[in-house]
């Protein structure tokens, strides 16, 4: 009973994490079967403001829907260089990063708070992320494979883990 004991803090916050993302991922899940075989609300709104962005540093790129699949094609100067598809948009990441922040404060209004503006950082990061990332890919197309499958990974999770170490070490009390 002991041993229980000890390790019933690091219990309770794996139920809580694992019921708190089955909660969200079903959630998103829900939204996403509206979408069956279309491009979901919040790519397409990803897809703007991506291209928003390209726009206001003066590059002309335009985020056109594919027409045989679920997703946009993401066009720099008349070059279509990516797809922008539902797993570009950093729901799933943010709702791991919701699952580990819920789970783990213990001041619920702080907790919230931070949820929310963590999220909204992860969102606005990940928009960067893929307006840089389109630069590389329309620049150095012969670094697509490493640029997409490592360093851009990399970069979102990095983010999301300084967020996590931000929360634990410095606002959670």
């Amino acid at each position: 009973m002991s041993t229980l004991k000890t390790y019933y803090p690091t219990l309770k916050f794996i139920g809580k994490f694992v019921l708190i993302y089955v909660v969200l991922v079903t959630v998103y899940n829900f939204y996403l079967s509206f979408f069956q075989n279309q491009t979901d609300i919040i790519t397409i709104w990803v897809g703007k403001l991506v291209s928003g962005i390209y726009n206001i540093l003066g590059i002309n790129v335009q985020s056109v829907p594919i027409k045989t699949e679920p997703g946009l094609k993401l066009i720099v100067k008349g070059q279509y260089v990516a797809r922008i598809v539902e797993g570009c948009t950093s729901i799933s990441v943010i709702i791991m990063f919701m699952a580990f922040v819920l789970s783990f404060g213990k001041n619920l209004k702080k907790t919230l708070t931070f949820a929310l503006m963590g999220s909204i950082l992860i969102f606005i990061f990940n928009l960067l992320r893929i307006v840089f990332l389109g630069y590389i890919l329309y620049a150095f197309p012969q670094y697509q494979d490493v640029a997409h499958r490592i360093i851009f990974p990399a970069m979102i999770y990095g983010f999301v883990i300084i967020l996590w170490l931000y929360f634990v070490l410095k606002y959670h009390e």
